[in-house]
């Protein structure tokens, strides 16, 4: 296990490249003394924490067209369109539990990145067990407009990406020099500003929550600010970042079972494609 930390971003389904990737890193036993993942990247690191290889795209890709998964009924049943709950419930033949015995063995630390919306401040969550585990991840792919706040130990909260979308700045409070980033956009990706609809929603929508409503006006300063940080540390190589090379435009919801897993399989592709410079990197 490498004394490096491993950060993930959201982004959905375009977490399906995330998911490539952790797999290559899972088949050639590579591990990290801490992971970072915010939303779908949260998703996906705690499969990679239980080492459970495929998991995170056989539910994608197998599972995409349940009702009980992903819907837009889902808001009105489940509080969102997509039904996290659905993710770690047994679900029978065919289906490939959460193995929660293994999260908790493992020797890697963990983090979950949500948003306060009563602060518009990130929140981290270290290593949750049992229910609080299920609850934080919840909180942090909880997206805005298409999902209600989730309930936690720190009070209700929505997607982690809001406040903090790319979390390096955590795992080098935390003492890490050697990171790891795992994007889910190309690396020229700059967000836009937020629409004046999408402002006028978001102060309709969470009126009680003006610091929330901010961070979510600013998320666009946010995110760019932490991009063009993000590769001044790539360049000075004191961050390795695993990017695709084009724009991934499959959406956030994305129907087509086969692009989600051609998106897999390019995360894997590239994770076999940069893993001598990665572990040049990590042994450095």
């Amino acid at each position: 296990m490498y004394q490096a930390a491993l950060v993930l971003e959201g982004g959905a389904l375009r977490g399906q490249y995330t998911a490539g990737v952790l797999d290559t890193f899972l088949a050639e036993n590579i591990a990290f003394k801490l992971v970072v993942g915010v939303s779908a990247g949260a998703l996906c690191g705690a499969n990679f924490i239980s080492r459970q290889f495929g998991r995170t795209n056989q539910v994608n890709v197998n599972y995409r067209d349940a009702r009980e998964y992903i819907s837009p009924l889902n808001v009105f049943r489940y509080d969102g369109i997509i039904n996290l709950d659905f993710l770690f419930a047994d679900h029978g033949d065919g289906w490939i539990n959460f193995d929660e015995d293994a999260y908790e063995a493992s020797p890697m630390d963990f983090a979950v990145v949500a948003t306060s919306i009563e602060t518009g401040q990130a929140v981290y969550f270290e290593k949750p067990l049992g229910q609080d585990l299920y609850d934080d991840l919840k909180a942090s792919a909880s997206m805005p407009f298409v999902a209600q706040p989730a309930p936690t130990v720190k009070g209700p909260c929505m997607d982690g990406g809001t406040a903090d979308p790319v979390p390096f700045s955590y795992a080098a409070n935390r003492g890490f020099d050697k990171i790891v980033v795992v994007r889910t956009r190309d690396r020229a990706y700059r967000a836009k500003d937020i629409t004046l609809l999408q402002e006028k929603a978001s102060n309709q929508l969470y009126s009680q929550y003006p610091e929330f409503i901010q961070t979510m006006v600013n998320h666009s300063l946010i995110y760019n600010h932490q991009l063009d940080w993000l590769d001044e540390l790539e360049q000075n190589g004191r961050a390795f970042v695993v990017a695709p090379d084009e724009p991934i435009t499959i959406d956030r919801l994305e129907r087509d079972k086969k692009k989600l897993t051609a998106l897999y399989h390019q995360g894997r592709a590239d994770g076999l494609k940069i893993l001598d410079n990665l572990l040049e990197y990590l042994n450095r």
